[in-house]
């Protein structure tokens, strides 16, 4: 793994000779430093959001793994490519499916039969919402990984 020098890697891309197991580790830490910036909080951070942040960063090195292995590991292929589009579907489902009707739910109760406004201002984190992130992670690495095996086909141009 290289942190400074590109010119080998570069090499590499144009030769298309990067196997998915070299270019795996690169993958992983931009996830996890994507992750780390997102989940620092500018206010009101707590002990919830910093074990919200490690169990984040744990997920996306971990489910990433788990997807690697489900595209067949180190004879797997196009690991990468699969993992962000098929990621991007997923993740866009499971927020109109999942979250939209969630949050629209939860306005409907707090609004109309609570009678009380629902605010969705800054509210400091809690147990709960550790425990919801974690069942999302799993569930879309566990996803993640479903759909990615099921493309484990021989690609197009090594077929026989």
């Amino acid at each position: 793994m290289y942190f400074v020098r590109y010119g080998p890697l570069k090499q590499k891309l144009r030769s298309r000779s990067l196997s998915d197991r070299e270019a795996l580790p690169y993958f992983i830490l931009v996830n996890a430093c994507l992750t780390l910036a997102g989940a620092i909080a500018t206010e009101g951070w707590n002990a919830f959001d910093t074990l919200s942040m490690w169990l984040s960063i744990f997920f996306v090195i971990g489910g990433t793994c788990y997807v690697y292995q489900q595209n067949g590991g180190k004879e797997g292929f196009d690991l990468i490519q699969k993992y962000v589009v098929l990621g991007w579907v997923l993740g866009f489902r499971m927020f109109l499916v999942l979250f939209v009707p969630l949050i629209i739910l939860v306005i409907l109760v707090f609004n109309v039969f609570l009678g009380e406004e629902f605010d969705l201002g800054p509210v400091p984190t809690e147990a709960t919402d550790v425990l919801i992130l974690v069942i999302i992670e799993v569930f879309f690495y566990q996803r993640l990984g479903r759909h990615i095996r099921d493309t484990k086909n021989i690609p197009i141009e090594h077929a026989v």
